[in-house]
């Protein structure tokens, strides 16, 4: 039963080696006193004096049971002694035991295990996320369209002129680097050929992907983690909303549908810078381009590296949210996810890269 506001706050009054205890010693009124009971507590046991003490619970059973280490208090009215025995019984069943020292190789095998637990983290993650689409492809309506749309504006449209202009500029030093070679064993036109299907195949998505992993993903983290220090996606589970679905899935799918775009947009800027250079430094320009693209270079590799990014949009928005739920929510751990969620979406784009290549090849794509 909770203390009127009419009560008097609680009071503490020392004399010599004993303190004099009086009003309302409950939760609500403690503060009045907690500071300075808590500068006390080191130079226990004190002599209690509990004569004006009105109201009491188990909180201020237990400031009185530090202050005293146990001893009850001269005056306390019989009708506290059985909450104060029942406090100070609860804390002896219980005592506080000191954290076991951490060895090297205790802290060698939290290193070890810890991509270990990342994995697993992505693992959980992926598998809501595809239980969720499911459960929504029965009924579309439930999609949050309006979330995935500004996930795809913020993702997708404002990253367009960093990407144009890095994959702009990569187009360039690829025609350059390259052409300088051709040039010497005359073979210049097969510039084309070399960086079509070099930017169509790799350079392409892996400059999107990389740009996105430190420009969306950092995003989604960032954000994520910042809800839960607020306790908003423990708000959203108490009102029985699942936060996968209202949060997780709109930033998954506005990735995967912004990528294959924006790999698209840099395939077209690198393409352009290309020609700039092949143009100036080996003579071949936009006709030429233009005319040997369709004859030399087929179709499936263009759709090669779209189908690579859309892969590439998975990962990064999915390490992205689960770096952000596994989040504290404080400023150092905002901080260390994110970090964290910018350097696993690269190394797993790097490896992936490497092993399509590998499938490919096999295949022979």
């Amino acid at each position: 039963m909770s203390a009127p506001l009419s009560a008097s706050p609680a009071s503490l009054r020392g004399s010599g080696q004993t303190l004099h205890l009086q009003g309302d010693w409950t939760t609500l009124r403690l503060s009045a006193v907690a500071e300075e009971a808590l500068s006390l507590i080191p130079q226990a046991p004190w002599h209690l004096e509990a004569g004006g003490l009105t109201r009491l619970d188990s909180n201020g059973a237990r400031l009185i049971g530090l202050l005293g280490e146990g001893r009850p208090p001269d005056g306390l009215d019989p009708r506290w002694q059985p909450l104060l025995t029942l406090v100070q019984d609860a804390v002896a069943e219980a005592p506080a035991r000191p954290l076991p020292r951490q060895g090297r190789l205790h802290r060698l095998g939290e290193r070890v295990l810890a991509p270990l637990a990342s994995l697993q983290s992505l693992l959980f993650i992926f598998g809501q996320l595809l239980l969720t689409l499911l459960a929504l492809l029965r009924d579309p309506r439930r999609l949050r369209w309006r979330e995935t749309l500004n996930v795809l504006t913020a993702s997708g449209a404002m990253a367009v002129p960093i990407i144009a202009l890095l994959a702009f500029l990569l187009g360039g030093v690829l025609a350059y680097q390259g052409g300088i070679q051709l040039r010497t064993f005359g073979a210049n036109i097969f510039i084309v050929e070399l960086v079509t299907l070099t930017l169509f195949r790799e350079f392409g998505p892996l400059i999107t992907a990389i740009i996105v992993a430190g420009r969306s993903g950092a995003a989604f983290t960032a954000e994520l983690a910042t809800m839960r220090g607020n306790r908003e996606i423990d708000a959203l589970m108490t009102l029985g909303l699942s936060p996968v679905e209202r949060l997780l899935l709109p930033k998954w799918l506005g990735l995967v549908i912004a990528m294959p775009l924006l790999t698209a947009l840099a395939n077209a800027a690198g393409l352009l810078g290309a020609i700039l250079v092949a143009d100036g430094l080996l003579g071949v320009g936009f006709e030429t381009f233009y005319r040997r693209v369709p004859e030399v270079v087929a179709a499936q590799h263009f759709w090669v590296g779209i189908g690579k990014s859309v892969v590439f949009g998975m990962v990064i928005a999915l390490v992205g949210c689960s770096e952000g739920m596994r989040a504290r929510g404080d400023a150092e751990s905002i901080g260390r996810n994110t970090t964290s969620s910018v350097v696993q979406s690269i190394f797993w784009v790097i490896v992936l890269d490497a092993l399509f290549s590998i499938l490919f090849n096999e295949l022979g794509w």
